[in-house]
């Protein structure tokens, strides 16, 4: 078989990339809101969103990472003279802008996949092209700019095509090298301080790559690609690193002339989604593979085109919520392509198509009613939105009953043990401090909860939601007399006041709490900012759990939220003249005494008509955005 040189290599890839592919009210009254209700079909749709395209000639985004509704990423390359340069474009909330991003090659940029940890700490990956010879490409965005980060280059050409992150120092891109004229799986690391290449199989002996990659946790990585057989065909590439290793796992190759994975997405260990394309004959199909935790399979998903049809994007929100994207043909024009997977099968999703010539390359979710996808139109930037943005905004009015105390919501039968009392520590100018956000305005964003109008707290509720500080249960229920898990509001507490993501260096904090899990960057920053704390040995071991626990997949009670909210806020600890109780079941050796006093007094929280507080009883979601809300913007 002949050997591939680098151009030809390129071509190869890009080919096969490009070519082939109404509530309760209750607690305190205060100036609530109802609204006009959206009418019962308003549901979510997707729509094009204005961006910009600076280049003349051409214009492509490729990959698009989420942070919040307010900070959302995307990159790709732009072209005026000829020569390529990187793109990187964000979206505030209410548009998308340019960002000054590095482009060292002296021909080529492009910035193929991105990824963010926090709004500092975002991660994009491609290469550069200068003398003819390709580089790989990282960038890093530290809350302020773009800068390059040295990164290896083992091959005479090196290229990465995608890039995952666990933490701030462990994050994962993957691409392809080539040496000897051969090309080879590319793994690069990032350890918190420098990029090292990680030794990665290869199934081929000419032409290996990797172009997708997601984290799970750090001993739970997969990337998904290609290879080329001895028969000259190419047939999907999965590989899996396990803490120590990479390797690779056995995935179906259903095309007879042609087989690539692009883009992988994880919800579990168990839940692995991969995309890409196939091609029998001439015809390319969308190609779909599930990991269930034993095995990769196909699932069937539709075409559109009768001639190209190819996925090169995916993100998963649930088992039962998946999106992928890329386009289709019949013969002429490229169209874009949308599929959903509801937890039974995947449909076509319609979405707009506006120009001739329109891709999608990357999707990204914020929830069920967050998505964004990125690709192109006609050489401009194409960026496409799933929202209720088009359904209209709830205006609020007074709320039509306020009645003086919150719903008795009875306290379960096994009440949970109350966390260790670690003391609040002291409050010092150099310790984090509460980041003071804009006075909610109605119009802030559009409200798509159909269950919170007429809620007293739906300024609260709208405030947070507006501020990617909480989320609905679906896409237009936000289920105000819900629950919350002690897991869920370490979330929110720690993103409604703005505090600094801390991740250890070392091992977890707490048994239960693996890297792994939705919400262990912000219980480790809670309790290294000493907002938060685990249960003692006796409550672990009451909850079958091994100490150190945090539980967090228990309720969060009202005595434990409102500890939570005083220490993110700073409140010097407040104890009543005289050390009387103001509530009847709060004594002053109540283990969240000092807290519930302190909030009380601050105005942030307040108890029952009956004088209780019932500090046992597990929070509605309602009031938790009610007593953030007020914990945030009370000094």
């Amino acid at each position: 078989m002949r050997k591939l040189g680098t151009v030809s290599l390129i071509a190869i890839v890009t080919i096969l990339l490009f070519s082939s592919v109404a509530a309760s009210t209750h607690s305190q009254a205060i100036s609530g809101a109802s609204a006009k209700v959206a009418p019962a079909d308003c549901t979510p749709s997707w729509s094009v969103v204005t961006s910009p395209s600076p280049g003349t000639t051409y214009n492509n985004l490729l990959g698009v990472t989420a942070i919040s509704p307010s900070d959302v990423w995307a990159v790709g390359y732009y072209s005026s003279t000829g020569t390529y340069s990187t793109l990187a474009e964000h979206w505030n909330g209410t548009g998308w802008n340019v960002v000054t991003s590095p482009s060292p090659g002296s021909s080529t940029n492009n910035l193929r996949g991105v990824t963010a940890i926090t709004p500092s700490d975002v991660w994009a990956v491609g290469y550069y092209a200068s003398g003819g010879v390709y580089y790989t490409l990282v960038e890093h965005w530290n809350g302020t700019s773009w800068s390059a980060v040295t990164s290896p280059n083992p091959g005479t050409t090196s290229i990465l095509y995608g890039v995952t992150a666990i933490s701030p120092s462990d994050v994962w891109a993957v691409g392809y090298y080539v040496s000897g004229g051969h090309s080879n799986t590319l793994v690069e690391h990032w350890n918190g301080t420098n990029w090292s290449v990680v030794t990665s199989p290869n199934l081929g002996t000419d032409s290996n790559g990797l172009v997708g990659v997601t984290a799970i946790s750090p001993s739970d990585i997969w990337a998904a690609g290609y290879y080329l057989n001895t028969g000259g065909i190419y047939q999907t590439l999965v590989g899996h690193w396990n803490g120590t290793s990479w390797s690779v796992v056995t995935s179906p190759s259903p095309g007879t002339t042609n087989n690539g994975l692009v883009g992988v997405t994880a919800i579990s260990p168990s839940d692995v989604w991969a995309v890409g394309y196939y091609a029998s004959g001439s015809v390319f199909y969308t190609l779909v593979e599930h990991w269930n935790g034993t095995s990769w399979s196909v699932v069937t998903s539709p075409n559109p085109g009768t001639t190209r049809n190819g996925l090169y994007g995916v993100t998963a929100i649930s088992p039962s919520d998946v999106w992928a994207v890329g386009y289709y043909a019949s013969g002429g024009p490229n169209s874009t392509l949308v599929e959903h997977w509801d937890g039974t099968s995947w449909s076509v999703v319609t979405n707009p198509n506006p120009g001739t010539d329109i891709r999608l390359w990357g999707v990204t979710a914020i929830s069920s009613s967050d998505v964004w996808a990125v690709g192109y139109s006609d050489n401009n930037t194409l960026v496409e939105h799933y929202s209720t943005s088009g359904c209209p905004t709830n205006t609020p009015v007074p709320p039509t009953n306020t009645p003086g105390g919150p719903t008795d919501t009875p306290a379960p039968t096994n009440t949970p043990l109350p966390p260790t009392n670690t003391p609040l520590p002291t409050q010092t100018p150099g310790g984090p401090t509460a980041t003071p956000m804009p006075t909610v305005t109605p119009t802030d964003c559009p409200n798509p909860f159909m269950d919170i109008n007429g809620n007293v707290f739906y300024y609260a509720i709208h405030y947070l939601y507006c501020r990617g500080v909480v989320n609905g249960t679906d896409p237009t229920h936000y289920s105000p007399a819900g629950t919350s898990t002690r897991g869920q509001f370490a979330k929110v507490v720690v993103l409604g006041f703005g505090t600094p993501f801390y991740t250890p260096p070392g091992r977890q904090d707490f048994t239960d709490v693996p890297p792994g899990y939705f919400a262990y960057v912000y219980i480790e920053t809670g309790f290294h900012a000493g907002i938060l704390s685990g249960f003692d040995a006796n409550g672990c071991t009451a909850h079958g759990a091994t100490y150190p626990c945090y539980l967090p997949n228990i309720p969060i009670t009202r005595g434990q939220l409102t500890k939570l909210v005083v220490g993110a806020a700073h409140y010097p600890l407040y104890t009543p003249t005289g050390g009387n109780p103001t509530f009847s079941d709060v004594p002053a050796n109540n283990i969240f005494f000092a807290f519930i006093e302190t909030a009380h007094y601050k105005g942030v929280i307040n108890g029952y008509p009956d004088g209780t507080f019932r500090p046992n009883n597990n929070i509605r979601r309602d009031e938790m955005a009610q007593i953030v809300y007020k914990g945030v913007t009370t000094p």
